[in-house]
């Protein structure tokens, strides 16, 4: 364990580098993650002029749920994004044998190597739109402060299984580009609690495309709406979630070498 937190170390340390050497870039990058941020900030102070409450989320709540987001949302974009992107390019190359000779775990050399670090900067502020939202609720409890951070890592193991699942197509297909541009199609509307949505959407983000838990599932824990059995059942299906990607992907890599993982 302690061996492969010193290799993402390595890993972040690494692109850190290579970011710094455009600062300026960087710059603009995090100016223009604040200005997206603070819109739709103002965008749901602006709907709340007009109502108290949206399907039962008061202010404070959907705040949370938007800083729940922006924390998912960077998390994606943070690491995930940019390791699958280069995981199915070197599928595509065939240069993916570098990291098979790695005397490491391949998929944790292929899905944790390569990092965004701009999107620290998103994380950080749907950090503090959760904290103002908690400035607006009444008092949280136990359980829901120890649930909290609980299901919103039970949301990071949802959205990494399922991009590990949609990823290991390409050792079939080759090119499954349009599989993850239709996650990350779907993942706006993980901006807004699913119960919003009509019963189809609903059922689509909260099982093919989990954002809906993983963005929602976390506001509802912190505002009170989720029961401990329910917060059992998150944690369980998240637990399947990540064993059954991880069996895929080993499915997949025996495919590709011919060998086991």
């Amino acid at each position: 364990m302690v061996r492969y937190l010193r290799l993402l170390r390595l890993f972040f340390r690494t692109e850190l580098q290579y970011e710094l050497e455009y600062r300026l870039n960087l710059l603009l990058e995090i100016v223009q993650t604040i200005v997206v941020t603070s819109t739709s900030v103002a965008a749901v102070l602006v709907l709340f002029n007009y109502t108290t409450a949206l399907n039962g989320w008061d202010l404070g709540a959907m705040l949370v749920l938007l800083g729940c987001f922006y924390l998912v949302q960077g998390f994606g974009e943070l690491v995930l994004q940019p390791s699958f992107e280069k995981f199915m390019e070197h599928v595509r190359l065939g240069t993916l044998d570098f990291a098979l000779l790695k005397p490491a775990s391949v998929q944790f050399l292929v899905t944790l190597r390569h990092f965004q670090v701009v999107q620290i900067a998103q994380m950080g502020l749907g950090a503090i739109v959760v904290a103002v939202g908690l400035s607006r609720m009444p008092s949280v409890g136990i359980f829901e402060a120890v649930g909290f951070p609980i299901a919103l890592i039970c949301g990071f193991a949802l959205i990494y299984s399922l991009l590990v699942a949609l990823s290991t197509f390409a050792f079939w297909f080759v090119r499954v580009d349009n599989l993850m541009a239709l996650y990350w199609s779907f993942l706006d509307a993980g901006r807004f609690p699913v119960d919003v949505y009509p019963g189809w959407l609903r059922v689509t983000l909260s099982t093919a495309v989990p954002i809906g838990i993983a963005v929602t599932v976390p506001a509802q824990v912190i505002a009170g709406r989720l029961d401990p059995l329910g917060l059992v059942v998150l944690v369980l299906g998240s637990v399947a979630a990540f064993i059954l990607a991880s069996w895929f992907w080993r499915l997949g890599l025996r495919s590709y070498t011919g060998a086991s993982a």
